[in-house]
Parts: C-alpha cells; sequence; structure tokens
C-alpha cells in the first residue's frame, strides 16, 4: 500500500472521518483512491443525502475543526447544474505532511455516475494493468511543474489522455494538450 493510501485511510479510520459522514447519511469514496491511482494526499468522498442543512453544515464543519485542525477549510452550499450541493473542503498537516480531503454532498444519481466511472477506469486497469503506473507517474509529474489542481489540469484530464486517446508519458501529454 503507497504511503498516500495509507494517509488517507489514517484519516477515514483513525479520525473517524468516514464515521462522522455516516451522521450525515451514506459516505461513498471516489476518486483517485476509489481506482488505487492516488499520487498524492488526495481523498474525495461523496456523501448522499439530500437532507442536508445549514445546520448539519455547522455541525460537521465542528467536527473537522477540532479534529483535523486544517490549515485551510471551505465549507459552502451552491447550486451546480440545477442542484443543491453541499461542499466541505479542507487541508490538514496532521499526518505531519499535507493532506487534501474534499467531501461533496450530491444526489444519488451523481453519486451512481461517479461510481460508474469509477468502475469503468478499474476494468480498463485490470485489463491494462501497466497503465497504472503511467497514470500516476503522468499525474505526479503535473504536480511536479506545478500543472496540476483546480483551473489546471484534473485527473479526469489525465484518465481521457491515458485510456481514449492511448497517451503513455508526461512529454507526450504535454506535447498532445499544449500544457
Amino acid at each position: 500500500m503507497n504511503n498516500f493510501k495509507n494517509n488517507a485511510d489514517k484519516l477515514l479510520y483513525d479520525f473517524g472521518l468516514l464515521n462522522e459522514l455516516k451522521n450525515y447519511g451514506t459516505p461513498y469514496i471516489v476518486g483517485s483512491y476509489a481506482m488505487d491511482l492516488l499520487a498524492w494526499n488526495d481523498l474525495d468522498i461523496y456523501v448522499s443525502n439530500e437532507t442536508m442543512s445549514t445546520e448539519k453544515l455547522y455541525e460537521l464543519t465542528s467536527f473537522i475543526l477540532n479534529t483535523f485542525h486544517p490549515v485551510w477549510y471551505e465549507a459552502k452550499k451552491e447550486v451546480i447544474d440545477g442542484k443543491t450541493v453541499w461542499f466541505h473542503g479542507f487541508e490538514t498537516e496532521i499526518l505531519g505532511e499535507l493532506c487534501n480531503v474534499d467531501v461533496w454532498f450530491f444526489d444519488k444519481d451523481t453519486i451512481a455516475k461517479a461510481l460508474d466511472f469509477s468502475k469503468n477506469i478499474k476494468q480498463k486497469l485490470l485489463a491494462n494493468p501497466e497503465l497504472k503506473e503511467v497514470v500516476i507517474n503522468i499525474k505526479q509529474s503535473l504536480i511536479e511543474n506545478e500543472q496540476y489542481g483546480f483551473d489546471k489540469i484534473l485527473s479526469m484530464d489525465v484518465y481521457k489522455a491515458v485510456f481514449e486517446d492511448n497517451i503513455r508519458s508526461y512529454k507526450e501529454f504535454i506535447e498532445n494538450y499544449g500544457v
């Protein structure tokens, strides 16, 4: 198990994040963790709960602040594609290195699509296990070159490049996507 997944497991289980989220709905671990494609300390969780409220947002905020002592934190309610969603995002150094956690409260259909996407990627990795290293290497190179993240290149861009466009290296990625 790589150190990134080990750190995510500590946040989820040792610090009780997963159990706490069960108080608000059904949590689903998604993203790179779920696909075993972690390239850095990044954990994405979707929670199915159509009954989220401002009061619950404050309760979860209190848990996160008191448990993880984040160096950055954001919580908000917003409307995306006509649907109300709730977001909690934070970065913590509680494990001795920076870890990012994003928790989204989505409707069941949005979560189902994310789970299907993850299942699809996992199937592609089973068919071509060498692509796991390709994906992680491209993501890590993008991180090292400060080209990865919000308003930059995202994991979805890398997955498309590797699984649909047959990109096999960071150099190819840059040449083909002009980053």
